[in-house]
């Protein structure tokens, strides 16, 4: 079989980039849109609240974001020549933080389910648990995976941003243990809600707490999907 053409290799790669670009900008757009729908309930519900565990970690994933995301999307296709020890440095601290953030969401998720199990003495240590046991190795694995990207100079005079051309797929496995993790606390959360439904619970209440909560999972399953098919999609290994 012969070898593929170096400049049809070179677009079939520039057109992977040019994909995950206009993703990342889309779920830029989709959070600053959602930031604005949502901001005048923050402010009321949370701003105006006492401070606490769970307020302080709310604010934390809520306002992370625009650091480990925004600022990284803009600042990479905005920015001028970056070199490729800058290009690095940024992907890996925005890697970590995005890692951290996640991690911190779905913890905020957790104490819900455990909350609704009216803090169940066995899940009270099952949870943290596997709570330490699945993000502390998906940290682990995103540093791996950060460790593996490596940098070039950009093929052409006037390509802007950080040009990746090598970095190993074991990011899939964060996104298969997200998944796992999100099945789980999906369950957790329909026992008690069939219970309700079946002892007719407040109508009100079990619409916010289990349907957002199932919606919730949803939204999460399909992008987990939708980032193991970005990572199998992009040609660098």
């Amino acid at each position: 079989m012969e070898d593929e053409d170096p400049q049809a290799s070179l677009i079939h790669v520039l057109h992977a980039i040019r994909l995950v670009t206009s993703c990342e900008a889309a779920s830029c757009t989709l959070f600053i849109w959602d930031y604005i729908l949502t901001f005048s309930m923050e402010v009321d519900l949370v701003w105006k609240s006492k401070w606490n565990f769970i307020k302080g970690l709310y604010l934390f994933q809520r306002y992370l974001p625009f650091i480990d995301t925004l600022w990284r999307v803009l600042h990479v296709q905005t920015g001028g020549s970056l070199t490729k020890s800058a290009c690095r440095n940024l992907y890996y601290s925005t890697g970590v933080m995005m890692a951290v953030g996640i991690a911190a969401s779905e913890m905020i998720l957790t104490i819900r389910t455990w909350a609704v199990w009216n803090r169940n003495k066995y899940l009270s240590i099952i949870l943290p648990t596997l709570y330490v046991l699945v993000w502390g190795s998906c940290v682990i694995i995103v540093c791996i995976f950060l460790n593996s990207i490596t940098f070039s100079d950009p093929p052409y005079t006037g390509l802007k941003g950080c040009f990746l051309t090598q970095a190993n797929k074991d990011l899939v496995i964060v996104w298969v243990q997200l998944i796992a993790w999100d099945t789980l606390v999906l369950v957790l959360m329909l026992v008690p809600g069939v219970q309700a439904y079946q002892y007719g619970g407040n109508t009100s209440l079990i619409k916010v707490i289990y349907r957002d909560g199932v919606i919730y999972y949803l939204y999460l399953f399909i992008l987990s999907l939708i980032n193991i098919v970005l990572i199998e999609t992009f040609p660098v290994s």
